[in-house]
């Protein structure tokens, strides 16, 4: 059955691939970080939270709300930005360079990152790699958004990043 984005079930299903995919995540280095993700309905209205805690290759909380939550950064954009990004990384089966956290958040276009402290701006740059690589396990969930719409049919060969 597909789970919703955005959801605490979407981000619980990446977190169970996160684990699936051990090995991928240790050689990429420890992951220490708490962050959260807002997502911005279209067409206004509240916007969706959630907090991911990673410590060392495991993520070890998913929950929702930003309320009282000590957070590294907070990763926040339009429904739009998120679906291109997500969409993009189902096709393909990673994120391309135009479609990366990276990129996304570099010019704060896309996506923009929130923080109150410049060590939650350098552990989202410190960790880019393991937390697209993160995202990228979205290929792997069967997924829809809340309008009912699914993610775009998987391209013949899969795309593999170097770097981020």
């Amino acid at each position: 059955m597909a789970v919703s984005f955005p959801s605490v079930a979407f981000f619980e299903a990446l977190q169970r691939e996160m684990r699936a995919a051990r090995e991928r995540f240790a050689r990429l280095g420890f992951f220490d970080t708490t962050f959260g993700i807002r997502v911005h309905p279209d067409g206004g209205g509240a916007p969706a939270e959630f907090v991911l805690a990673f410590e060392v290759f495991d993520c070890v909380r998913v929950s929702a709300g930003l309320a009282g939550v000590a957070t590294d950064f907070v990763l926040e954009g339009p429904l739009a930005a998120w679906r291109e990004m997500l969409d993009n990384i189902h096709a393909l089966g990673a994120a391309d360079t135009a479609h990366s956290l990276n990129t996304l958040t570099h010019f704060g276009e896309g996506l923009q990152l929130r923080y109150d402290d410049p060590d939650g701006h350098d552990k989202m740059y410190r960790f880019a790699e393991s937390i697209q690589e993160y995202f990228d396990l979205s290929a792997n969930v069967d997924f829809e958004y809340r309008d009912g719409s699914r993610p775009p049919a998987r391209q013949a060969a899969p795309l593999r990043r170097m770097g981020t």
